[in-house]
């Protein structure tokens, strides 16, 4: 292992120059680090420390993503049920609402129906009422007309006078 600039050992790793740089503290830097012309090289020891910070990083990050996947499993079957437990409970409530609906309708056609026959029964009762009123006014203008008739035969006859009517005597 030789000595290498900190862009080679950030690509070995498998970081950026800068995660190191804020990985390594200024005393570290001073230890490992020596400047030869416009880069920095790092000693074999500095590397071999730099590598290990990541590498635990790594382990470190991985149980925790370990942990993480695992609560979230955790979460997901929880909300899973959850959901479950809603979509039952909405399938429900469904189904009591469609019920509601067909009594509803049900209730609706009654009431339609009904109406229906109360109206007919109106017309045939305003059928009869016309039709007697019809024949009142047919007998009534035949009695009228009769009396008109008999009114006319009695002025046809000759008109008493007063004394006459009195005393009953006949001319």
């Amino acid at each position: 292992m030789s000595k290498k600039t900190i862009k080679e050992l950030a690509e070995e790793i498998g970081v950026s120059k800068t995660a190191i740089s804020k990985k390594v503290t200024e005393t570290q830097k001073k230890k490992w680090f020596t400047k030869i012309g416009n880069q920095f090289v790092i000693s074999e020891e500095g590397q071999k420390v730099i590598k290990s910070m990541f590498i635990s990083d790594k382990k470190n990050q991985s149980q925790t993503d370990k942990q993480t996947s695992f609560r979230n499993n955790e979460n997901q079957v929880y909300d899973s049920y959850f959901y479950q437990e809603q979509l039952l409970a909405k399938d429900k409530q469904i189904d009591m609402l469609q019920k509601l609906l067909k009594e509803q309708q049900n209730l609706l056609d009654q009431q339609q129906r009904l109406t229906l026959q109360t109206n007919k029964q109106i017309e045939q009762l305003q059928l009869e009422s016309n039709k007697k009123v019809e024949y009142d006014f047919t007998q009534t203008d035949q009695y009228v007309s009769n009396a008109a008739t008999e009114d006319n035969t009695e002025p046809a006859q000759v008109k008493k006078g007063f004394f006459s009517r009195l005393f009953n005597k006949k001319e």
